[in-house]
């Protein structure tokens, strides 16, 4: 929990930052840098202009009580222009504002990267980043010598893998540690504006904070950007970030119950997999042994009376258009009627449907079918006139597009009634034929908005809060063509995004493509409002080394499992549970049996008797739990240790839980420190309990298995 301590700023006469200090811990770097901004502006053409603190020879500094003011004059780049920083220090928190008067009218503002802090590098640092629904970094230059995501400005196209708020990045904060004691960076946005949140290496001794805010043609902030002090690890950051969400954010939906959830409460078992092909987006795509459709029965009904639940079977490679080919999914591959077959049939059975798409972009041409060419409909329609621009009029795509990717095309702007009409058009032909689920933006990560600078368009010609407005429409008008069926996206849906998008596909596991591990910061924040799969796993081995870590997929399980999500698995042939989408089909299967018998125990604890908190439930600080340790290989760092049994508290209004789960073949003992004394039962899967009394206590998991705590009150 954080402790109330005050504090400490000070800045020298240049505006140079000599310490933030919390609870004895000093944060700012030793070198004193006044890099406290960095201004992308654009010409009246589109072309750059960076102007930073080195750009102005005059600065100066005024100093009353807690409040500090600096203002830079004098520009080299752009005459005329200054800017003023203004800082508020109160108790725990900094609060920090910018403001610009640029010279002339020859540029507006793009984005400010504001306050852009120089922290020293400490022994025990780490980073919590809102990439991934929470990543936490230990190391980070091994994360910019040889990860996949870097840290990088968000620019003209995204690229969907990096800190962009809101998307790959679902929350709008950031924390540095030292150890317990910790640094709370985050912008207090209600208009929830796009921005980029991220930190690097600067210097042998320097960590550069990065709050790349877009401003849409503003000279500075209409709000707050945050540092606070605290104590406690990531999930005490969390509680900083929860506190203003719930005062201050006007877009959180209704929390789910029972009555608005739909066939999430029955918690279905997701099971992905394709009708053709065999296993890649790419090479062929011929009809698979699950196309028919219907020929997915068996198999299906194998897991259903296995695992006691009810499925989800999620189709990719299914549309009659080309794989992955956006705008246009319908319809489906093979005719509607083969597809009504198997949706019956599963519908008889009390399973449910739902198809992958691929989100608001428009396909040139097809990668994987090049027989899928849309050029002359491109030209006779217009479609460049649809299509986001960058800063200079140029037009092209880097999600999932280029000849060595999926597909050739561009990025399609929400704000136009083409698209709109488009996408309402397909989502309403998939409603009439009885699905269920539709995650019809996968590949808008997050349910991002791409960028788009069109002066054409309806629409500002520089990023801003109107793009986030524009895609909440496009998403609630996607809602009512749904009529009914559920809609999702690629990676969990960002916060003004979680009205629309209830049911999505996680992303947690590219916490270690970022060179860090994952951490339920989404789920801490979000699962009363939103839920979420474990995924399909894309590119999950070209991270981890599953064949000296044998039971990563029973982990994976199992910390989905204990952090609210809803389980799933990838099927390849012979109904056999693969590691992940993206891998070949040759490629071997992890071992079936301990996956197959997890999956049923934790489908009936969903079901049973922790279905009111991981159904509907908050998700809580846990009391320390003790006990051996696992290592998890990787193949670009060293091995990770995690613990044998994973845990999650739990809470439902008066009642609170404590899960513990073994997602291990042998039974684990591990002991739980509750910091005071506590009294409850202790129950198993079997219905069985025992009674506990005391500061501590000690247990044994069952393999594959789960513990229920039920904590009643303090002693």
């Amino acid at each position: 929990m954080s402790v109330k301590e005050e504090i400490y700023f000070e800045i020298n006469h240049q505006g140079e930052i000599i310490s933030i200090k919390y609870d004895g811990c000093e944060f700012a770097s030793r070198v004193h840098d006044g890099n406290l901004f960095r201004l992308q502006l654009r010409d009246f053409i589109g072309n750059p202009l960076t102007v930073e603190r080195v750009d102005f020879a005059e600065v100066k500094t005024a100093h009353n009580g807690n409040q500090f003011e600096i203002t830079y004059s004098d520009c080299r780049k752009l005459r005329g222009t200054t800017v003023c920083v203004c800082v508020s220090v109160a108790g725990a928190e900094i609060r920090w504002r910018i403001a610009a008067q640029l010279g002339g009218s020859l540029c507006r503002c793009e984005w400010v990267d504001f306050p852009r802090l120089l922290l020293r590098r400490n022994v025990n640092e780490s980073f919590l980043l809102p990439f991934a629904e929470g990543t936490l970094v230990d190391h980070l230059e091994e994360r910019e010598k040889c990860f996949d995501f870097k840290c990088e400005y968000s620019q003209y196209p995204l690229s969907g893998v990096n800190g962009f708020y809101p998307g790959p990045a679902a929350m709008q904060f950031m924390a540095c540690f030292n150890g317990d004691t910790g640094l709370y960076v985050g912008c207090a946005d209600a208009s929830h504006s796009p921005k980029t949140i991220d930190v690097h290496a600067d210097g042998e001794d320097g960590r550069r904070l990065m709050v790349q805010n877009f401003a849409g043609g503003k000279a500075g902030l209409e709000y707050d950007v945050v540092t606070a002090g605290f104590r406690g690890d990531w999930s005490a950051a969390a509680d900083i970030y929860r506190a203003w969400m719930e005062n201050a954010d006007p877009y959180l939906p209704p929390k789910l119950t029972c009555e608005n959830s739909g066939w999430l409460a029955d918690s279905p078992v997701v099971v992905a997999f394709p009708v053709r092909g065999h296993g890649f987006d790419s090479r062929e795509m011929n009809p698979n042994e699950y196309y028919p459709y219907v020929n997915a029965l068996p198999v299906l009904e194998k897991y259903r009376s296995r695992w006691h639940a009810p499925l989800l079977a999620l189709l990719m490679h299914w549309e009659g258009t080309a794989p992955w080919a956006p705008p246009y999914v319908w319809p489906p591959f093979g005719g509607e009627s083969e597809l009504g077959k198997f949706t019956d049939a599963m519908h008889k059975r009390g399973d449910l449907v739902g198809l992958y798409g691929s989100g608001i972009a428009w396909t040139q041409r097809s990668i994987i079918d090049p027989g899928y060419d849309r050029r002359e409909q491109f030209k006779s329609e217009h479609v460049d006139h649809e299509i986001c621009t960058g800063p200079r009029g140029e037009m092209y795509s880097r999600n999932c597009n280029g000849a060595q990717s999926i597909r050739l095309g561009y990025d399609l702007c929400p704000t136009r009634d083409f698209t709109v009409k488009t996408v309402c058009g397909e989502i309403s032909s998939a409603r009439k034929s009885g699905i269920d689920y539709l995650q019809y933006f996968d590949q808008n990560h997050g349910g991002s908005s791409p960028l788009c600078y069109s002066a054409n368009h309806n629409h500002p010609d520089l990023p801003g809060a109107w793009q986030v407005e524009a895609m909440r429409k496009l998403l609630g008008k996607a809602v009512d063509a749904a009529d009914g069926i559920m809609l999702g996206c690629e990676n969990a849906a960002a916060e003004p995004y979680m009205e629309f998008c209830r049911f999505n596909d996680l992303r947690n596991h590219l916490a270690w493509g970022a060179g860090g591990r994952p951490v339920p910061l989404y789920p801490y924040l979000f699962h009363e409002y939103c839920a979420g799969f474990s995924g399909n796993g894309v590119c999950l081995s070209e991270w981890i080394d599953t064949e000296r870590t044998p039971f990563f997929l029973q982990w994976s399980l199992a910390w989905n499992f204990v952090n609210g999500n809803l389980l799933s698995v990838v099927l390849k042939d012979g109904g056999a549970i693969h590691w992940n989408w993206g891998l070949s089909w040759d490629s071997p299967a992890p071992e079936q049996s301990p996956l197959v018998e997890l999956i049923a125990n934790l489908s009936e604890w969903r079901r049973g008797r922790a279905a009111e908190y991981l159904c509907f439930g908050r998700m809580a600080n846990p009391p320390r739990v003790s006990c051996g340790n696992n290592e998890i290989y990787l193949r670009r760092q060293a091995p990770v240790e995690v613990p044998t049994v994973l845990s999650a508290s739990w809470v439902n209004g008066s009642k609170r839980v404590l899960l513990l789960v073994n997602y291990g073949k042998k039974p684990e003992p591990c002991r739980v420190d509750f910091g005071s004394g506590m009294s409850g039962n202790e129950f198993l899967r079997d219905g069985s309990a025992r009674k506990f009394s005391g500061e501590s206590m000690f247990t044994e998991v069952p393999p594959l298995d789960a513990v229920l705590l039920e904590i009643n009150c303090d002693i």
